[in-house]
């Protein structure tokens, strides 16, 4: 059945007013700085605001710290004896998925401490095995503990979706 011209002016002006939804939606995550955080309003509380923009706190510790260890690594530097990366990157990593799995699962309330703690713990074990990793392709104490822990937090992850209301 041929389009009639009611209709199509109809979806013209319905595609045009999505367009300008989407523009505004745009606008407003660049003037909330939301763009530097995957978090939602609703998740604000896990950002600091920087020059009045929301950066998701974990990553503001993860990511520096975890580079700033990599590059020690790397220059020779030792935080602990090579012997013991198996043990310190499991239990580093660890304390980390215990402290996500527990908040994603509603076990304990959301907290910026005890988010920050277990983030810098993660953060040095995931320095140390990406410092590795760049030396010597294919480690497994880089892999190993991405794929465990990594499948563990995104079951939580995923059980914590299902839980919450849209």
């Amino acid at each position: 059945m041929p389009e009639q011209p009611a209709d199509a002016e109809f979806s013209d002006r319905f595609d045009e007013a999505l367009r300008e939804i989407e523009e505004r939606k745009s606008q407003e995550q660049l003037r909330s700085g939301l763009w530097l955080s995957h978090h939602h309003s609703d998740q604000l509380d896990r950002c600091a605001v920087i020059g009045g923009r929301h950066v998701c706190r974990r990553c503001l510790w993860f990511y520096p710290i975890a580079i700033t260890v990599a590059v020690i690594g790397l220059a020779g530097g030792l935080l602990w004896p090579d012997r013991l990366d198996w043990w310190v990157i499991m239990g580093l990593s660890s304390i980390a998925t215990a402290e996500f799995v527990a908040e994603q699962l509603g076990l304990v309330e959301y907290s910026p401490r005890r988010q920050i703690v277990a983030t810098a713990a993660a953060a040095l074990a995931f320095g140390r095995a990406l410092g590795l990793e760049i030396a010597d392709r294919w480690q497994p104490k880089f892999w190993l503990p991405i794929a465990v822990f990594g499948a563990i937090w995104l079951a939580a992850a995923l059980i914590n979706s299902r839980r919450r209301p849209i």
